[in-house]
């Protein structure tokens, strides 16, 4: 985890003019310890950014890390930001524990219903109200006899109902169908889990965030991959299986093969 450090951190709250003007000895000093801190501990780049001159920076530089006043006040920066980076840690951790507990299912499910037999007359596919209306239509626009219709399995399919195991089309298997919640009200881990979603060739699509990945990165912060590696080195945690073939009777046809 990498964890940016601004000098709002450094300066406990306020904030930071980018200006070079001339300022307070003290102020100056400040100002190095802040950007020796947010700099990764450069000196001559912490000068230049105080206000010193680049050609001596490097010079300044070193000659301030050994002012006492200026050393308090690296390590007033320094405490600063051991405390929000440690925050900042165990609020990820928290988020990371939250998408590992999340149940995909508050996301989407997979639903078995009837198939069109199920329910059918006869175990005939059966239509829903507004399909049948509709090839009807057509039929009699087509100049064929409304009373030749295919009736097939009759009007009434209804997507949700339970599948039959005495439906000689399915067999009580049914038809899965895919259902996306409503996103608007997931739960924080859920929500984490969420990848986003958009419209594809079959219809809505949704990405999922990989838990395996968030297992991978709480065992690297709790030590774990480390532990199993001691354990290795030191001959544990490994075991090895050994065939051995039983020996042969006297009466065993294999010998005469042999």
């Amino acid at each position: 985890m990498k964890t940016l450090i601004s000098n709002t951190v450094l300066s406990g709250g306020e904030q930071v003019s980018s200006s070079r003007q001339h300022s307070s000895t003290q102020e100056r000093h400040r100002r190095f310890a802040r950007e020796y801190v947010a700099s990764g501990f450069n000196a001559t780049r912490a000068a230049v950014a105080a206000g010193y001159s680049p050609s001596s920076a490097a010079s300044q530089g070193a000659r301030l890390l050994k002012d006492p006043r200026v050393q308090d006040y690296v390590r007033e920066c320094s405490q600063r930001v051991a405390e929000h980076a440690e925050v900042r840690a165990e609020e990820v951790v928290r988020r990371l524990h939250e998408m590992l507990m999340a149940d995909p299912r508050d996301l989407v499910e997979v639903h078995v219903s009837c198939c069109r037999h199920c329910y059918g007359a006869a175990h005939g596919y059966q239509y829903t109200l507004s399909e049948y209306n509709s090839k009807r239509e057509k039929w009699i626009d087509a100049g064929k006899q409304f009373q030749d219709f295919p009736e097939l399995g009759g009007v009434g399919y209804e997507a949700h109902r339970p599948p039959l195991a005495e439906c000689p089309e399915c067999f009580g298997a049914g038809l899965p169908r895919t259902v996306v919640k409503d996103t608007r009200g997931l739960g924080r881990g859920a929500l984490a889990l969420f990848g986003g979603a958009k419209e594809g060739k079959y219809g809505t699509e949704i990405s999922l965030r990989s838990q395996l990945d968030v297992i991978e990165k709480l065992m690297r912060y709790h030590g774990l991959y480390q532990r199993d590696t001691a354990q290795k080195s030191m001959g544990m945690g490994h075991f090895e299986v050994h065939f051995i073939e039983p020996p042969r009777r006297s009466d065993d046809p294999r010998e005469e093969r042999a």
